[in-house]
Parts: C-alpha cells; structure tokens; sequence
C-alpha cells in the first residue's frame, strides 16, 4: 500500500462516508423543517390581563403546554374575578360542548312551554320516522342514553373521506345542514339506552326542539337565553367570520368550526363574561332551563341531569361540563352550595379539565376531581371526547 493510499485510508477513517453523510443532512433538515411547523411548548404566550393571583392559580394548575391565548374567571357569589394570558373577559372563543348545557336549556324551556314533554318521542317531532329511532325519547338523549351514535353518520362516502381528512387539516369536520341531521334519522342504527356520550344525540335533540318551536336553533338561543341574561357576547355563528383560528396541542393553526347542523352539539362561542353570567344564573337557579342542570342518573362515575355532569369528590359536589373543537377547549363548573366556580377558555387543543382543581380550592377541598375530555379527534370532531371534538365529554 502506498503512502497516498494510507493517507486515503486514513482520511476515510476519520469522516462518515458518503450514504451516511447524506442521511445525516436529510434527517436534520427534515428536523428543522419538523421544528418549524410544529412549536414546541412554550408555556403561556401574550401579555397577562385581569387578577395576577388567579393567572398564577391557572399557570399551576394547567401546567407547561402550548397555550395561546386564554381567558378566566373565577365566581364567587357576586363576586367575579378575570384573567388571561393575551385575552381577557371580553376574547372571543369557541366553547364546544359546553354548547350543550345551552340545549339542555332550551329542552327545559320548551318543556315549561308546552312545546315538547320529557318522554316526547322523535317519532311524535318528525312523524315520517319509523322503527326504533321514532321510539327515542328526548330526555333520553338529554341524559346521554339514547342510543344514538356518538357520531353523526356520514351521508355520502366523500363526506365520510372529508370529515377523516379533517383530522389531520385541522377543519371543520362537520358537513351536514339541519335537514341532513334529521334526514340521517331514517338509517340510523339505535343501540341500547344506555350511558354514551354522542355529539350526533345532542344535534338531533337540538334540531327537535327547533322544530317543536317553529324556529331555528340559533333563534331560540339568542330569544330564549342570551338576550334575557343580557349575553351579548354569545351566538352561534353562522359562518367561520370573526375567529381566524385557534391552535392544535402543538401550536399548529386550526381553522374555526361552524358545525352546520350538529350546532346544537357544539358551536357556540362566547366571552369569559358572558360565561360568568350563565355560570352564576344557572347556579342560583335564574337562567332560562336552570333546572337541567340538576343531576338525574348515574353515568359511569357521575350523575347526569340534562347534558350537565355532577362530580363528587372529598365532600365538594361539582356541576360542570368542558369542550373542545379543532383549535379550542374550555371547562365551566360550580358548587351550587357556595357559589363558587371556575371558566376557563382557551385557543388551543390542549385540555383545560385540571382548573376544576381550582373550585376545590376555593371551597377548602382536596381535589382529584377530573373531567372527561370531549373530542374524538381533538373535541377533534366536535363531539367525541372532545380529542376530536366529536367526543370529548367536552
């Protein structure tokens, strides 16, 4: 061997060769193309507004995430305390299933009205209905144990292939009008009554009392509810007008959710004060439907009243229920005995369900309450446990 090529051995020997260094670059700048579009967490983002105490509370409480912006406010009695993180009480943010308790009122009203009854049948709202789905009683559904789906069924391959893709795009997944929500209770498949979260059974319940009314869904919310509590910052919109986005956990854009006709489910957006005054109506009993909030039945380790989760924990009893869509979740929740309770909002995926903690501490009690996520993608869809939207009991 010559001397060059000792030097040519050794000069080898003292770099990678060339496939390696090839993969190398390739993995490094697929890393910083990865680092670019997914931020890391990141902690809390935006100038802080509102009570210091609080904000340093929910800081504690919701740990290190990637968090945009959000908004609070803690209740006690009369007494309203907010704060946020690059929002304040008056930030708009998509509440999701919290949209929920909102139906289970106007179920409440359009009962105190004559309009439907508790045992009404969907075969006596829409008489064209046959078979077991027309036998489904709205305080069934209500209850979350109709056996309804969770999930509204897809009217069309190509809307079923849109509404997965929309997991991984991060829009709205949910396609249907009202009358594709009523239209899908012809081929529905009804299961036994028993305790399952369904976005699709709140949509249907929605829709129901719409009809019983003669009127919109949107309508009967802003006439029934957020007009005579004077929420003026609370409506469902109609189009994605007003949010440009919220956030996935990891920081990526998510666009807005209308939801169309699964509304009822879980489209309205609102304000931290606004949320304080429903919080404070519905505790003391003065909100339109108030008393859908009282707990029923048993749902796994739960009560349930209409929509509305009860959570006993080391003495201190929780009325709550949280949400989640694409690029939000939010958790609203109240001891009806002290009046005390906690909103919480929030722009991206990334869960609000251990501020609960907080109500515990403001009663003396040790928490270990938690709530149930309400996306299925995330709720995700809006229902679903709100990972997706569509399930998080959220």
């Amino acid at each position: 061997m010559t001397v060059t090529d000792d030097h040519r051995t050794s000069a080898a020997a003292g770099r990678p060769p060339r496939r390696l260094g090839i993969a190398l670059l390739a993995a490094s700048l697929t890393a910083a193309v990865l680092a670019a579009i997914t931020p890391w967490p990141r902690g809390f983002q935006g100038a802080p507004t509102g009570d210091p105490e609080l904000m340093a509370e929910l800081e504690d409480a919701l740990g290190s995430r990637h968090w945009q912006h959000v908004a609070a406010a803690r209740v006690d009695g009369d007494e309203v305390t907010f704060a946020g993180t690059g929002a304040h009480e008056h930030t708009e943010f998509e509440i999701g299933s919290i949209t929920k308790t909102f139906t289970a009122a106007l179920f409440a009203e359009a009962i105190d009205r004559g309009e439907v009854k508790a045992d009404t049948r969907l075969g006596e709202v829409w008489p064209d209905l046959d078979g077991k789905v027309a036998e489904v009683t709205l305080e069934s559904i209500a209850m979350q144990r109709s056996g309804l789906p969770s999930q509204e069924p897809t009217p069309s391959f190509r809307d079923g292939v849109m509404s997965v893709l929309s997991n991984y795009i991060h829009t709205d997944p949910y396609r249907g009008d009202a009358g594709d929500i009523v239209a899908s209770l012809n081929d529905v498949e009804v299961g036994e009554p028993e305790p399952e979260y369904s976005n699709y059974g709140f949509a249907v319940l929605g829709q129901a009392l719409a009809e019983a009314a003669g009127q919109d869904y949107t309508d009967l919310v802003r006439e029934r509810i957020t007009e005579p509590l004077g929420m003026e910052e609370t409506f469902v919109p109609d189009s994605a007008e007003g949010l440009s986005h919220g956030y996935t956990a990891s920081g990526l854009p998510a666009a807005p959710w209308t939801l169309g006709g699964s509304a009822p489910a879980g489209a309205i957006r609102s304000t931290t004060h606004d949320m304080s005054l429903w919080l404070r109506a519905v505790s003391d009993g003065t909100a339109p439907g108030a008393e859908a909030a009282g707990p029923r039945a048993d749902f796994e380790d739960d009560r349930i009243g209409w929509a509305w989760f009860t959570t006993t924990h080391d003495g201190s009893t929780i009325t709550w229920h949280n949400g989640g869509t694409g690029g939000f979740r939010s958790l609203l929740g109240f001891d009806r005995q002290t009046g005390k309770g906690i909103i919480v909002l929030n722009d991206s995926a990334n869960s609000v369900d251990a501020a609960a903690t907080l109500i515990m501490a403001a009663t003396g009690a040790d928490s270990g309450t938690t709530t149930e996520t309400e996306t299925a993608s995330e709720t995700g869809t809006a229902s679903g446990n709100e990972s997706s939207a569509k399930g998080e009991r959220s």
